[in-house]
């Protein structure tokens, strides 16, 4: 039996109690998951068991429901270095989510920054990886630079003229959250390797689909939230060689992250804990360490091309529309991302909302990218794994029909 026949979508989808409810009388078509997927009920009776069971404050008590929660938070960061694979030496730093996880870098990393240095990101980022660069160039004199991918995300030899040794640092995106474009990762972080640059691979669009090993891709930094792969809002990650971690200085400062404090110095905690000052977000980080449980049961090979197949489902049903121009890649995508000529893909948005189908129109906080492509938005729609062959030909065809009915006007 092949992978793609080894998949069953509706078995999973019993676990998701959200997608069981209607939505304006229609069945529940969710389709909006590079924004956020929903939560199965093993990650919310997670959560629910942390409050009634093990509810205290982590490292600091000295009683039965303080060790108890210690334990389990510390057992959720070995769950997480697991699931990525992190190399001996390598740390798991908890996070608000990825935003916040690239501001601790871009942060951490200023007094390593000189004027004249450069910082190199590619032209498909997310703002989240985008302006914290942008904002540490304009505080130490150092140079933004983009490598100026196409759509595609192909590798150019002339690429490797970005790299000098001017470069400090090297921010790219592994999978693009506006149009489902793989980046050449590798190749950017042997780049980054060969001129002594620090690299950060953003995650966030690719842990839910992809098997991540941070040891093959050898990078310094490696960033991604909880709530795009089935975990919690308000938890994510950020990877380090111990090393790149041990250079940044602490982005917050305060409890939890110092060894001693008088009123004329502090001395710093060792890590991971001198850079997650204050109480963390203790049930998100059992939630997220739930998902990657999830994950690792599923047959993720198989859910890829379930979730990929989808995607070229909808590519299908659409491709051959004349008013419909696609920016996503045909093949080897879990979404689809679009633009309808004459019609604004607010108006699409909404005629598919009233249908229960729920996709995200707009221009998904990649401004510079919408620039690039020539559009102000597209229509998003991005699978899951519980997410079936039927909800990807209803989200097509209502398209078309909002497409003929909206042409009228």
């Amino acid at each position: 039996m092949s992978l793609f026949m080894a998949f069953d979508p509706h078995t999973i989808r019993q676990e998701f109690s959200i997608l069981q409810q209607p939505a304006y009388e229609h069945e529940l078509t969710y389709l909006d998951n590079a924004a956020t997927t929903q939560k199965p009920n093993v990650v919310l009776e997670r959560i629910l068991g942390y409050y009634q069971t093990a509810n205290a404050n982590v490292h600091r008590g000295a009683h039965f429901l303080s060790d108890r929660a210690t334990s389990q938070f510390e057992h959720a960061r070995q769950t997480v270095s697991r699931f990525i694979q992190t190399p001996e030496g390598g740390q798991i730093i908890w996070t608000k989510g990825t935003t916040e996880a690239i501001n601790m870098v871009a942060y951490g990393i200023e007094h390593l920054i000189d004027p004249g240095d450069e910082i190199l990101i590619s032209s498909l980022e997310h703002h989240a990886n985008l302006v914290p660069w942008q904002q540490l160039s304009f505080r130490t004199g150092a140079r933004l630079r983009v490598i100026p991918f196409t759509s595609d995300g192909t590798w150019q030899a002339e690429y490797a003229n970005y790299f000098s040794d001017r470069t400090k640092v090297v921010a790219c995106t592994q999978v693009s959250n506006a149009i489902g474009v793989q980046l050449p990762v590798k190749e950017v972080i042997q780049h980054a390797k060969n001129v002594g640059a620090l690299s950060l691979i953003d995650g966030a669009q690719a842990i839910a689909h992809y098997p991540i090993d941070v040891s093959e891709l050898d990078c310094d930094f490696f960033v991604f939230s909880g709530h795009k792969m089935y975990g919690p809002t308000g938890i994510g990650v950020l990877y380090g060689k111990t090393d790149a971690l041990e250079s940044l200085l602490p982005y917050q400062t305060g409890g939890e992250m110092v060894l001693h404090v008088t009123y004329q110095a502090t001395e710093f905690n060792t890590l991971p804990f001198r850079l997650e000052a204050g109480t963390p977000n203790i049930e998100g980080a059992l939630g997220l360490a739930a998902a990657c449980d999830f994950l690792q049961q599923q047959n993720q090979e198989a859910m890829l091309q379930w979730e990929q197949s989808l995607a070229e489902k909808a590519y299908s049903i659409l491709e051959n529309t004349s008013e419909i121009e696609i920016f996503s890649p045909k093949k080897n995508s879990t979404l689809i991302s679009l633009a309808v000529k004459n019609i604004h893909i607010m108006d699409l948005n909404g005629y598919l909302d009233s249908k229960g189908i729920a996709v995200r129109g707009g221009s998904h906080c990649a401004h510079p990218l919408m620039a690039q492509l020539g559009v102000s938005g597209t229509l998003r729609a991005s699978f899951a794994c519980y997410n079936t062959m039927q909800e990807a030909e209803h989200f097509a065809h209502s398209l078309l029909e909002a497409i003929e009915l909206l042409s009228e006007d």
